[in-house]
């Protein structure tokens, strides 16, 4: 009998948070996602937490902590890390004869749509941006590179933020907890079913 094949979740919050103890796709799963974290510290232990456990391929997850940590008067200098750390743990991964699975962030809601809605009502009669546009706008910043990335060099990729956004780029609210950024339960649910699906369909990736 063949041996199950494993992928490694490297991340922050998000990804520690997503129950992956049963397999998806015929792929056991290994939750490496560690809250708080930046993506310049996922890469500090990409080494550690992914290369050294051998698993046939690695879904690189996480950012938004980048966004929300960084001054605002920093946050090109910001950005340019992240693409820095994203592309070299792709990298990392390629070498060790992993394959790379990328992931896009998701974006956030408020922690209370009636009230976020006057808020931006106000912000843009203000011409003023509020919190919430503004991180997402780094996020979908950041999930297009991603995209662009993967197409260009044949990366298997997870579009979490189209599998959990409304028409206007948020968080529907069903898929986020009260707090506006954590993910829900049915929010996982519906990143498992893409994650799941989107192994099958590709066929270099069944076991």
């Amino acid at each position: 009998m063949a041996e199950q094949k494993t992928i490694v979740v490297i991340g922050a919050s998000y990804a520690g948070g997503w129950n992956l103890e049963k397999p998806l796709a015929g792929f056991r799963f290994i939750n490496k996602g560690i809250g708080g974290q930046q993506s310049f510290e996922m890469l500090s232990r990409f080494e550690a937490d992914v290369v050294a456990l051998k698993p046939n391929a690695v879904i690189i997850w996480g950012f938004i902590n980048d966004v929300f940590r960084s001054d605002r008067g920093q946050i090109e200098q910001t950005l340019t890390r992240t693409q820095e750390s994203l592309g070299t743990m792709i990298r990392m991964a390629k070498e060790a004869g992993i394959t790379p699975i990328l992931a896009t962030e998701v974006t956030v809601r408020s922690r209370d749509e009636w009230r976020e809605t006057l808020a931006g009502w106000a912000s843009y009669l203000l011409g003023k941006t509020s919190y919430q546009d503004y991180v997402n706008s780094h996020v979908v910043r950041i999930n297009r590179w991603l995209r662009e990335t993967a197409a260009r060099d044949g990366i298997l990729l997870l579009d979490f933020e189209a599998a959990l956004s409304n028409d206007r780029g948020v968080r529907r609210m069903e898929f986020a907890q009260p707090d506006g950024s954590h993910i829900s339960q049915r929010g996982y649910e519906a990143l498992s079913q893409l994650t799941e699906a989107r192994l099958r369909s590709a066929s270099v990736y069944r076991p």
